[in-house]
């Protein structure tokens, strides 16, 4: 009950957001309540006011939740932490009646408003949503908007063990089309939301290395920020990449496990996999905890050595060396010792005859600086 309570207190702070293809917002809107209604129907187990509209007679659209839940995922667009759910938009209920001279319309649904059905700020709780309807109108994204990563990951929890309650909280109100007559009707309740299936595990890509495109010579605050595109040279960024992990400054434990990737130019592939996974906050510079491997890897018993470093820029230097391990090797930022047994933010070498080079992007393997073509670090949390 207690749980249920901190959820509604969330909710409160949803804001109430419109996607509409029309330029000019809803103004160009009409009521459906403007229009005769002349009856209602019963749409699986909703009732609904039917009404005529230009001679046509169209039901009110139906909403429904659908059992598909996103991982919690960073949506650069917002520059939030975002949780979705399908919703299924049910547009017309009637059917065509024998003998009957009354025609019976489709509405082409073009957007949602959504909102709570208490009293809304989004700007006491850090929460809001959104319904984005896809082109077919018989389908929508509902998007939760969260201020941090751990907002969005209880949301999502509360939704699957408390899924009865949180169907009856929120109410849609659709945006369509009857024939060329723009129609915006009421806020109505969705169906109860069914159990959901939420990809908790999905693998989140952190580290992305493919050719020598971007430098990853970048300075302490670009490592802390992020940079590059995560479909191709990529890094998360430190601060994010720390809420996601931390679990707090007093328990140093993690649900995160770790995954690395490499391949070297010859066309040689090395993972490694660990089950525990922290990157602690900028208080420790980021420090680094990884726990025991899963298996035996020659890339998994280089990296442990960088387990409880604290990370190191070219600017901002925090390793266990006299000297800037960055500056030494690469200018790139990495979790460094002294130096590195893997160090996959280094310089990305043209020169394919290189073989044994600790400047470049590499690893340490049987007395030799191996260096690689990619590389792939990505984690996920239970």
């Amino acid at each position: 009950m207690q749980s249920w309570t901190l959820l509604i207190a969330l909710l409160l702070g949803l804001a109430c957001c419109t996607v509409s293809a029309d330029a000019n917002g809803q103004s160009g809107y009409m009521d459906v309540s403007s229009f005769a209604r002349v009856g209602t129907t019963t749409f699986k187990g909703s009732k609904l006011g039917v009404f005529e509209v230009d001679g046509v007679r169209v039901a009110e659209p139906r909403v429904s939740f659908q059992s598909s839940c996103s991982a919690v995922e960073f949506s650069r667009m917002y520059m939030k932490y975002q949780l979705t759910l399908s919703i299924r938009i049910d547009p017309n209920a009637l059917r065509s009646r024998k003998g009957s001279s009354k025609k019976v319309g489709r509405v082409s649904i073009i957007g949602l408003n959504v909102k709570a059905d208490r009293g809304l700020s989004s700007r006491q709780s850090g929460l809001s949503v959104m319904a984005k309807v896809k082109k077919s109108g018989r389908r929508a994204d509902l998007v939760f908007l969260c201020s941090s990563f751990r907002r969005c990951r209880y949301l999502r929890d509360e939704l699957v063990s408390n899924r009865r309650n949180f169907g009856r909280t929120l109410q849609f109100k659709a945006l369509g089309r009857v024939g060329s007559i723009p129609v915006r009707f009421g806020f109505r309740s969705s169906a109860n939301l069914p159990r959901l299936s939420c990809n908790r595990h999905r693998w989140i890509v952190f580290q992305r290395r493919v050719d020598g495109s971007l430098s990853f010579a970048q300075n302490w605050d670009s490592y802390v920020k992020g940079f590059g595109n995560p479909s191709s040279n990529y890094w998360m960024g430190l601060d994010r990449l720390s809420e996601m992990t931390k679990t707090s400054s007093e328990r140093l434990t993690s649900r995160c496990r770790l995954r690395i990737e490499a391949q070297s130019f010859r066309g040689r592939k090395y993972r490694a996999e660990f089950r525990m996974f922290q990157v602690l906050g900028p208080e420790q510079q980021y420090r680094l905890r990884v726990g025991l491997q899963v298996g035996r890897s020659a890339l998994g018993n280089a990296f442990q050595g960088h387990s409880d470093m604290r990370f190191s820029t070219f600017d901002r230097d925090h390793d266990t060396s006299k000297h800037s391990c960055s500056q030494i090797y690469g200018y790139g930022g990495w979790w460094f010792n002294r130096c590195y047994g893997v160090n996959l933010n280094g310089a990305y070498t043209t020169n394919r005859e290189i073989t044994n080079d600790a400047t470049y992007m590499s690893f340490y393997l049987r007395g030799k600086h191996v260096p690689m073509r990619r590389s792939l670090m990505k984690f996920r949390c239970y």
